[in-house]
């Protein structure tokens, strides 16, 4: 049993409350104090490797060793932790997403149609013929010699072990005929593989001369094509919004493939936006012959409030066209006249599937096309950091079905 005169006395008491107020004020108590914290969180802690920091548990260099790891880890956690704030703060924007936008208040995407043959042997040859040549060159050769415009969309292009190209360039000169017209007369057009035309049930002239419902030749990375809702050559020209989506309405035509008879290669659909010259990152759809292609469309609209467009560029990581005084900022544009400039930069020209750039850089000829397939991996990967985003946008996917006409004793050769 314990007795009650074995515990001190309240004066006794106070007396040791009065010394252990005069040793808080001893720094040494304070590292005893921390350190027999320290002990005791080793000792009761879950956290992998504060474990071995026990007492007797690793000495020497061993405990040197981990003692450095897990220091090196925590300073390693503060540092990630401030790049995570320095990357919250420097990118102040919440992203949200909502499905209340009008289908006319979104462009109608660029439609491209595009063969994978570029060079069309039957069209080469009835065009040689429509040249003058002069005796010294001989027409097979200056035939031969349009091969060489398969180097500008073509990335696994190896160069014929000939040179007609030689040939090709100077009747090409003697006739005035730039690489661009040469190219759009030896390849497959907008009459040849686009036949009738619908805009929902209204049918309508491919290739009649209207403001929207047309189809006009044009160029893409795949070369000479055709495109409807989309024309890079008229700097006036606004893309139309439909009012009609479904199965009902849209885009209608019947195609043909456009290449040299009994020659099965299809023909690629490419769904843009119709401010943009149409690359590689377009969607794309291939359809055949003797098919039936239904190609649905769905646009994703990014736009940016008020308070993202009050910051600065830097701080919303876009750029709108009153930042650079433009009429119209597009990055995919801006992108391209930086692959441009790393054209003309190695090559001296630029190629003539490229949107011209006023008339500061020469059209590269059959010659500049080993330049130009030697570095086309690069051209390709350039990077253009001052490219930013656009604060408003439309891209647009496309998801595809296809009927072949063929298993159902169908054709469409009355059509």
């Amino acid at each position: 049993m314990i007795k009650s005169g074995k515990w001190p006395t309240p004066g006794k008491r106070t007396s040791k409350g009065d010394g252990s107020r005069k040793r808080g004020k001893d720094p040494s108590s304070i590292r005893t104090a921390i350190l027999a914290t320290f002990w005791e969180y080793t000792e009761r802690t879950k956290v992998s490797g504060m474990w071995l920091m026990r007492r007797n548990r690793t000495y020497g260099l061993s405990r040197f060793i981990w003692s450095s790891v897990l220091l090196q880890l925590l300073l390693l956690s503060i540092y990630l932790t401030l790049l995570l704030w320095l990357k919250f703060y420097s990118y102040p924007i919440l992203n949200t997403i909502s499905n209340d936008l009008s289908i006319t208040d979104v462009a109608f995407p660029g439609v491209t149609i595009c063969s994978p043959k570029v060079v069309n042997s039957e069209r080469v040859d009835r065009y040689v013929k429509t040249l003058k040549i002069p005796k010294e060159y001989d027409m097979a050769e200056v035939i031969a010699g349009f091969d060489f415009l398969n180097a500008f969309t073509d990335q696994s292009f190896e160069p014929p072990g000939h040179d007609s190209y030689r040939a090709t360039d100077a009747v090409l000169r003697l006739n005035n005929v730039s690489i661009w017209e040469a190219a759009m007369a030896v390849s497959p057009g907008c009459f040849d593989y686009v036949k009738r035309c619908f805009w929902g049930h209204t049918e309508f002239q491919c290739n009649q001369s209207h403001e929207y419902l047309s189809f006009i030749p044009t160029t893409a990375y795949l070369g000479p094509c055709c495109s409807f809702n989309y024309n890079p050559r008229n700097a006036s020209f606004v893309p139309f919004s439909a009012n009609i989506f479904g199965m009902d309405g849209g885009l209608t035509f019947v195609g043909a493939e456009g290449s040299e008879r009994n020659l099965n290669t299809g023909l690629i659909v490419l769904v843009h936006h119709p401010m943009d010259y149409v690359t590689e990152a377009a969607a794309s759809v291939t359809i055949t012959a003797q098919s039936e292609s239904f190609v649905e469309v769905s646009p994703t609209v990014q736009s940016s409030s008020v308070e993202v467009l009050e910051l600065s560029e830097r701080k919303r990581d876009c750029l709108i066209s009153g930042d650079l005084q433009l009429s119209n900022y597009r990055q995919a544009a801006c992108l391209l006249a930086c692959q441009t400039e790393a054209i003309v930069q190695k090559c001296g020209c630029h190629p003539y599937l490229l949107p011209i750039v006023g008339n500061k850089f020469k059209e590269c000829n059959l010659n500049d096309t080993f330049c130009y397939s030697a570095n086309y991996d690069n051209f390709k990967s350039v990077r253009c950091d001052q490219c930013l985003p656009n604060c408003y946008d439309v891209t647009y996917s496309t998801l595809s079905y296809k009927t072949d006409l063929n298993q159902h004793q169908y054709s469409v050769s009355r059509f």
